[in-house]
């Protein structure tokens, strides 16, 4: 009878680390990390790695003789948790970074719908927000000039907007901007 509970709970557990690995890695993934990612991200990778803890460190865990022992599923995902908190700690000290990986990794794939969108948008497509291109939701889609089209993805701290600028005839000089690949930069809007 007790089995049933304490199954129940690994359950829910286990279900809240891989919405939490989620949850952290589409964070991780944006042009940019705000503080509200932050703010939940990681008091909760403390509290399930606390949880984690206490479960693997309850009696009665062990398993017993003549039992099939350690399965293997529940040591990789126990081990993919502290290695996915490390690489999005390392990954959230350079977020505003095209050299994040994971942001490549969804620039990559977005590239041909951004690339087209952006056009459309210089051609004088009207402009619709919120909009998902790629893998991006572009919350504010400027046309700066035919120079420039942006589109503002994510928060950037506390109330700064991060995202990504299309510029295929400039480049620019400012700060705010770091180069992704060819016309594609990111970009840094403060408040």
């Amino acid at each position: 009878m007790a089995r049933a509970p304490r199954s129940l709970l690994k359950g829910a557990l286990i279900v809240l680390t891989a919405a939490w690995e989620i949850y952290a890695i589409l964070g991780a993934s944006e042009a940019g990390v705000g503080f509200t990612e932050v703010a939940l991200g990681v008091p909760a990778a403390v509290l399930l790695a606390v949880v984690w803890t206490i479960v693997w460190t309850a009696p009665g865990v062990r398993t017993a003789p003549g039992s099939p022992g350690i399965r293997p599923r529940r040591v990789l995902l126990g081990l993919s948790f502290p290695v996915l908190a490390a690489a999005l700690l390392l990954i959230y000290l350079s977020s505003q970074s095209p050299l994040n990986p994971l942001f490549r990794l969804r620039f990559a794939a977005s590239q041909a719908a951004l690339t087209r969108v952006a056009q459309e948008l210089e051609r004088g497509a009207p402009r619709l927000e919120p909009r998902r291109v790629g893998l991006f939701q572009a919350r504010y889609v400027t046309v700066m000039s035919p120079d420039e089209v942006r589109l503002l993805t994510t928060d950037c701290g506390v109330v700064d907007q991060c995202g990504l600028a299309y510029r295929p005839r400039a480049r620019p000089t400012s700060s705010r901007y770091a180069h992704i690949q060819g016309p594609w930069y990111l970009i840094y809007e403060p408040f």
